[in-house]
Formats: C-alpha cells, structure tokens, sequence
C-alpha cells in the first residue's frame, strides 16, 4: 500500500473517530493460549505502537483472547496494518470478523469513518497490481459488514488502466470459484456482472496492453464475466 497525503488523513480520521474507546482494563486469555506477561504488555502498549507481532497473535487467538468489547479500541491499528500491508498472511475479514457482531451498534460517526476508510483502501488497491491486499479477499471483507457494494464495484471503472482492470479479473475468478458473497452482496454482484461494464473494462485493458499474456489473462475473465448467470 502506498502511503500518500489523502490516506494518511484517512487514517487519522479512523484513529480519531474511536479515541473514546480505552482498552479493557479487564481483558483477558487463556493462559495456555496467550502468555499473561505477552498479555500484560499488550494491554499497556500504546495503540499506535502495537507491533505486528502483539496484532497477529491476538487475530491468532480469536475466540480465546478478548471478549470483544476491546475491537473498538483496537479497530484502527488493526486496520491500518491491514492496509499498508504490515500483516499480509490473513485476509481483511480476520478483522471484519471480529467487527460483525457489534458493527450497527456503532454511532454513525464511527461506521461512517470505517466506510471512509475501506473505499479509500479499495481505491487505493486498484491503483496498483499487485497490491498489498487481494481485491476479492477486501471485497468479501466489506460484503460481510453488509455495506453497500455499489461504490466498490463503480471504482473499476472510475480507475481505467490496467491494474484496475486485472484486479476485476481476481474479482471475477473469486466470483466464480470461491463461494457466494451475503445475500445482499450476491446480488449486488450478479446485477453488476450482468451490465456491460464489467465487460467493457476487461476488454478495454485487454486491447491496451502490451503484455500478451495480462492481455490473456484479461480476455479469458472478459469471457467469464459475459459467461457470468444473469
């Protein structure tokens, strides 16, 4: 993930939005899980500076470090090393996971500044290929939140080239082979496959490039999108 000016503001923004949440003072592991002095040291380390290590191993422990009432203090962290790329081996729904059960109890404030965060992190994505998060592995993310997919699937075309493009064409093989999104979300999808401009991008790229195989690569999903059930 590149850093620039408008992301980092995003970024703040998240931080700010959840200042109000303190660390539980009475979160806790299992001890044969967690070490009590990792756990220790966690509960005492300033939110900006908890390492990828104290992250992972607390996404490592779920259902046995925490009781949930400590994801809003940790949200930012969590998904800012998500989106600059700090943590790379789990997928962004290790965090929406944990997000989901308490996600519309949150104020608007709150929820708008997770919002503003995943489409700028989405947006950010499609500019580059490959990028520090699989755009399908974001998409499921923010599908199980039940946020509407429209903007997501607007960017494709929003952001021309070819980067943007075969991302669409991961989109496009999850689609197909890793199961169905939320109900909501399925159809979302299946209506926007159904249009032309899923089409029209892949092939527009696929024109334009000067790589014969991406070019492949970006013919054969344009014949899987227009293969897609309508």
């Amino acid at each position: 993930m590149r850093n620039d000016v408008e992301f980092d503001l995003l970024v703040d923004a998240l931080y700010a939005a959840f200042a109000d949440h303190p660390m539980p003072a009475d979160m806790e592991a299992c001890p044969h899980c967690v070490e009590p002095a990792d756990l220790a040291l966690f509960a005492r380390t300033p939110l900006r500076e908890l390492t990828i290590d104290q992250l992972e191993a607390y996404l490592a422990n779920e259902g046995t470090w925490g009781d949930g009432t400590e994801v809003p203090h940790l949200l930012p962290r969590l998904l800012e090393a998500f989106a600059r790329g700090e943590i790379s081996y789990l997928p962004p729904e290790a965090v929406t996971a944990r997000m989901r059960d308490q996600w519309h109890g949150w104020s608007a404030d709150e929820r708008a500044a997770v919002e503003r965060f995943l489409l700028g992190w989405w947006h950010r994505t499609l500019l580059e290929f490959p990028s520090t998060t699989s755009a399908w592995d974001l998409l499921e993310a923010v599908a199980g939140l039940e946020i509407d997919l429209g903007p997501y699937l607007a960017e494709f075309a929003a952001v021309p080239g070819e980067h943007s493009a075969r991302h669409l064409a991961t989109v496009v093989q999850g689609w197909s082979h890793q199961g169905p999104l939320p109900d909501g979300a399925q159809e979302s999808m299946r209506r926007w496959l159904a249009g032309a401009t899923p089409t029209d991008v892949l092939w527009t790229a696929a024109i334009n490039s000067t790589n014969p195989q991406v070019a492949d690569e970006l013919a054969d999903a344009a014949d899987a999108t227009a293969r897609s059930p309508r």
